[in-house]
């Protein structure tokens, strides 16, 4: 090889390793930011000392964050220093399984006019079955023929499991749109109110509407008894079936109710706007007073992809028949953080008026109690996404869940009024410049260049002729 080629190829290697010496730089390590680089702050009121602490993330947390994921959320001591925090979902309740029974329909027949809480039962039991006594002196005053006016059953024993109350009546009669009150009792003497709710069966605009349960209160009873408004000729009850499950925890969910921001011109869906991404797993149509039926599509929107995100297709309603309303449940979808929302009515009035309802289950968020407090939540950091989003690297780490499950107490806290902090100039994406990536470039267009000069530089050299030339 010439002394000239070894040269050329000697200052493209090093021109090389050179580029590839700056593009291996390990990152430095980004410091932990500080609490004024956030957008907002909230002060955390413990309600006792502990080593630990729990507390619920509200809305305006999840409108104050620029990461749906809420990694850019920290807490700080009273001296400004960060501590270990760890956000997740609530803990999931197992489900309760529910046993049920079928109890007989007694049914109550007294005369047109008479009050059912006017009225003094008794159960009448022989060999060909057992039947309801009024036994009130009002039945005597009372004129005309005897007319089906309630129901009562028994349960056989006093029962502090019931749950729900399933009602089946005959479906030649339908439609039938009702409101049911369910009483109990433990002597069939005093009647107290178990549950009140609109029980349906129809079909309407090719959609089946079922709706035979009611829920009841958790009280001890062992008899039952059933009233209504305003059902149709030929009413009457088949078979009711009760249900039974242990007490099962309280679930506290939010609910947000928003009127439309607009339409999307590409398919006229109507458009909402939560202003955060809590994590939404309940969908509801508000439709107005009136008879409403319409099936819908919804969607979220996800910025990542800039795609619309189907999410769930059904019927909502809200439908009044003899002055009874009953209204659609809503509808249960996987959790989904999303700040923008679109409701597409694929079938009933095209430019209803509705409102659109979300619920959700708040995160929690745990931090250990460490430094000195008052303790106070920080969020809202368009830099934590440049820096890798520094709190959730050092201070999420999963093993807390574990000491948070093993830790004999954990301390509840609440969140006070938000604050300014940084301000909202701190939400702001801000172009930080990528020096390893322009340093990178930079030292290869500087090699090239003293490649091409080099070798420009040794063509212009006349070649040796030989050995002592």
């Amino acid at each position: 090889m010439r002394k000239s080629e070894s040269t050329i190829l000697g200052l493209a290697t090093m021109a090389g390793f050179a580029a590839l010496s700056v593009q291996a730089a390990p990152p430095g390590d980004d410091p932990m930011p500080a609490a004024v680089d956030y957008a907002w702050d909230w002060p955390i009121e413990e309600e006792k000392p502990d080593d630990f602490y729990e507390l619920e993330l509200r809305l305006d947390v999840y409108r104050s964050v620029t990461d749906p994921s809420l990694r850019d959320i920290g807490v700080y001591d009273s001296s400004w220093h960060a501590v270990p925090r760890l956000i997740g979902p609530p803990a999931d309740s197992k489900p309760v399984p529910e046993s049920t029974a079928r109890i007989a329909a007694l049914p109550v027949l007294a005369p047109a006019g008479l009050s059912v809480g006017d009225m003094r039962l008794a159960l009448v039991r022989s060999e060909a079955g057992t039947r309801v006594q009024i036994v009130s002196g009002t039945l005597a005053a009372a004129a005309g023929p005897a007319t089906l006016v309630a129901y009562v059953a028994d349960l056989g024993e006093e029962r502090t499991d019931l749950r729900g109350i399933g009602i089946e009546w005959p479906r030649e009669i339908e439609p039938v749109i009702a409101r049911v009150t369910i009483e109990g009792s433990s002597d069939f003497d005093r009647w107290f109110r178990l549950g009140n709710g609109a029980i349906a069966g129809l079909r309407q605009d090719s959609a089946s509407i079922e709706r035979r349960r009611i829920d009841v209160a958790n009280h001890p009873v062992r008899y039952l008894r059933l009233s209504w408004d305003s059902v149709p000729a030929g009413w009457r009850i088949d078979r009711l079936t009760a249900f039974f499950a242990p007490p099962a925890p309280a679930i506290d969910r939010d609910w947000l109710s928003m009127v439309s921001t607009g339409r999307d011109p590409a398919d006229r869906g109507y458009l909402f706007d939560i202003g955060g991404s809590p994590p939404v797993d309940r969908l509801n149509l508000e439709l107005p007073d009136g008879t409403s039926l319409v099936r819908a599509s919804i969607f979220a929107w996800l910025p990542d992809r800039q795609v619309w995100l189907p999410v769930h297709d059904g019927s909502f309603y809200r439908l009044r028949r003899d002055g009874n309303a009953v209204t659609s449940d809503a509808a249960t979808i996987p959790a989904q953080r999303s700040s923008r929302w679109k409701v597409k009515v694929e079938r009933g009035a095209g430019e209803l008026q509705f409102g659109f309802q979300v619920g959700w289950r708040s995160d929690r968020l745990h931090f250990i109690a460490q430094g000195q407090g008052p303790w106070r939540l920080v969020a809202g950091n368009a830099m934590d996404l440049a820096n890798g989003f520094p709190q959730e690297r050092r201070y999420a780490d999963p093993a807390m869940r574990g000491l948070l499950e093993k830790s004999d107490s954990i301390g509840h806290a609440r969140l006070g009024a938000r604050q300014e902090l940084g301000g909202s100039v701190r939400l702001e994406s801000v172009r930080t410049p990528e020096w390893r990536r322009w340093l990178l470039w930079i030292g290869l267009a500087g090699g090239v260049l003293l490649v091409g000069f080099m070798v420009l530089r040794l063509a212009r050299q006349p070649a040796a002729s030989g050995p002592g030339a």
